[in-house]
């Protein structure tokens, strides 16, 4: 049965999309026995074109830019989500370094090749089945959900604190030929909550996950107003 789900939507854009339908392709279908880790860097592999991935938006340094496998972290927030409202054990997942709205807040995932990825593992006595579903943008937005199927096992409560500690981006004026214009953005605070009981009513999560957005920099393609030559 379905144990946890979850669905993120995202804008039409064709090669962003192309690389969801390829880690979410890639990733479906994947069973986990009991003790065994999900690995999304492991399982997808190295975002590339001869692995089938298109060059899209990634951050970097807080700043967009094109790479190979930009809309993956979508796949990697979608996938954790569901896993953490399943009560999974999080192996290792790192938020994003600025925050978007399309994801949950405080309790997202980006993954890097490399460098992070995002795991979880089967703590159940049961197998773990991860299953996505996909629905292409156009004219409206378009959708990916990941369900958690398993045998239900673990009850979980989840929350997040108010968003505290607020920073104001800065602008960054930007002449460079490859300059990708940007509309900036708070950063701020929150911590993730997490509580996992087993059947018999023993806790055995207790989770509290601090995290810290950065601001988002508004980028201005253009020289600065009064900055002479």
């Amino acid at each position: 049965e379905p144990v946890a789900s979850f669905d993120s939507r995202f804008p039409y854009n064709p090669s962003r999309t192309a690389n969801l339908v390829t880690a979410s392709n890639t990733i479906n279908g994947t069973l986990l026995k009991p003790g065994e880790t999900f690995s999304l860097n492991d399982i997808v592999g190295e975002r590339t074109a001869a692995n089938g991935f298109a060059v899209g938006w990634t951050i970097d340094a807080g700043r967009l830019r094109e790479d190979y496998g930009g809309g993956v972290s979508q796949v990697a927030t979608t996938t954790y989500h569901a896993a953490f409202k399943a009560g999974l054990e999080d192996v290792y997942h790192q938020p994003h370094s600025i925050y978007f709205d399309r994801y949950p807040v405080g309790q997202e995932a980006t993954v890097s090749w490399g460098d992070f990825d995002m795991s979880f593992r089967n703590d159940t006595p049961y197998g773990v089945l991860v299953d996505t579903q996909f629905s292409p943008s156009g004219e409206d937005p378009g959708a990916l959900t990941v369900k958690i199927w398993s045998t239900s096992h673990f009850r979980v409560e989840t929350s997040v604190s108010a968003r505290s500690n607020p920073t104001d981006p800065q602008t960054i004026y930007d002449t460079g030929e490859e300059c990708a214009a940007q509309q900036g953005w708070q950063g701020f605070s929150i911590t993730s909550y997490r509580k996992v009981w087993t059947p018999d009513g023993e806790l055995v999560k207790d989770e509290a996950l601090p995290w810290t957005y950065r601001p988002n920099p508004t980028v201005v393609c253009g020289p600065e107003p009064g900055g002479g030559d």
